[in-house]
């Protein structure tokens, strides 16, 4: 679950997307809808196999590529995306929806120059004219440029953005972090304020402006907020979760456990429960609680790493592998850069120095910065 705060969620973003059609009759419809209905339902296959149907019987509709480029990001096949995207440029080469669901594609790839780019694109097509999509194009342009470190240009779209009054509470949280990344803590903490102030019955702002301060290493002014916000009094049973995080992030497990507990119907709460009990030492419960997240959420890549790593301090050394590399088939991208380390690591474990190596091999290729591994690198190919 290692997100950072920049991240949007990609369901709702490419949702949008997806609800793109033509309006009128023909042949490849039926199927362009049904590829609708599956991929709201988030069965991302059916959906893939719909619009597919749909091109087939007509392949004329930059809006049918569209849907399709957006289900396969759903499904991790980026390269795939961006054929289709492709194509339907080629059909209509001033689409603007075609440059915007590129832009999307190329953030889920961490490619954030040519994301960047395709909004730009995008914008251009405007034609003078500036609607609800021009501002969710601003909006991920304001993402690419945060997660590229621009943090100045970053600033300056959010700024638009509140002008216009666009989202007032979502955009002062995300230029307060774009300020908080920009080394000036003074104006991040007032873009804060003015976002509670913008959603204020919201335990989930308080919990983002914690995370945010936190990860930037000031935690004691992010637990102000926490403090703040179990002042709310909302009388919501969905809200025992919330309060539960609270209280975990604020180290008072007895009460996290009592509300975590309590948040009935919420898979989530089993995560922060394993995460309790791992630190309160209770391994064997830890591990069950963890396995229970699973069964709920069986892409979770850090789910695995944690049940891996468990099971690789136990001895456990092919469990721990296989949860290691059931990690690394679920498309959990922030995930896994950990998991690929740890999967190298188990091979050495098991002894199959050859394998290892191999493995550094390949993570070392994709991430060339982290030394410890070069170093581990080196050594085993002395072995």
């Amino acid at each position: 679950m290692k997100k950072t705060f920049f991240q949007k969620s990609l369901f709702l973003s490419f949702l949008s997307a997806v609800l793109l059609l033509s309006g009128c009759s023909n042949k490849g419809e039926k199927h362009n809808q049904a590829g609708m209905e599956a991929y709201q339902k988030k069965d991302y296959a059916t959906a893939i196999n719909s619009y597919s149907s749909a091109i087939t019987l007509d392949n004329t509709k930059a809006d049918y590529y569209i849907n399709l480029a957006m289900a396969y990001v759903e499904t991790g096949e980026y390269e795939n995306a961006l054929t289709q995207i492709g194509f339907a440029l080629e059909l209509e080469p001033k689409n603007q929806a075609a440059y915007r669901s590129k832009g999307i594609i190329y953030i889920a790839l961490n490619d954030y120059e040519n994301a960047i780019l395709a909004f730009e694109q995008a914008l251009q097509l405007a034609d003078g004219f500036v609607g609800t999509m021009e501002y969710d194009i601003l909006d991920y342009r304001a993402v690419a440029e945060s997660k590229s470190s621009n943090y100045e240009k970053a600033i300056k779209t959010y700024s638009i953005l509140l002008e216009i009054g666009y989202k007032p509470a979502e955009h002062y949280y995300l230029r307060g972090c774009s300020y908080l990344m920009n080394q000036d803590l003074e104006k991040a903490q007032a873009d804060f304020s003015h976002a509670i102030e913008n959603q204020k019955s919201s335990y989930s702002m308080y919990l983002n402006i914690y995370t945010a301060l936190s990860q930037y290493g000031a935690e004691e002014e992010g637990k102000f907020y926490l403090q703040e916000a179990l002042k709310l009094n909302l009388g919501k049973k969905e809200d025992n979760f919330s309060k539960g995080k609270i209280y975990y992030f604020l180290g008072d497990y007895t009460n996290a456990i009592t509300f975590l507990l309590q948040a009935q119907n919420n898979p989530e709460a089993d995560f922060y429960l394993g995460k309790i009990y791992m630190a309160t030492g209770d391994t064997t419960q830890a591990f069950l609680t963890f396995q229970q997240y699973l069964n709920a959420n069986p892409n979770n890549g850090d789910i695995y790493n944690q049940l891996g790593m468990m099971r690789l301090q136990a001895g456990a050394y092919q469990e721990a592998l296989t949860y290691f590399q059931s990690g690394l088939g679920c498309g959990d991208l922030s995930a896994r850069k950990s998991l690929a380390y740890n999967e190298a690591v188990t091979y050495e474990y098991l002894l199959d120095f050859e394998t290892a190596r191999e493995k550094f091999k390949e993570y070392i290729a994709s991430y060339p910065d982290d030394t410890q591994a070069v170093r581990e690198y080196e050594f085993l190919k002395t072995r």
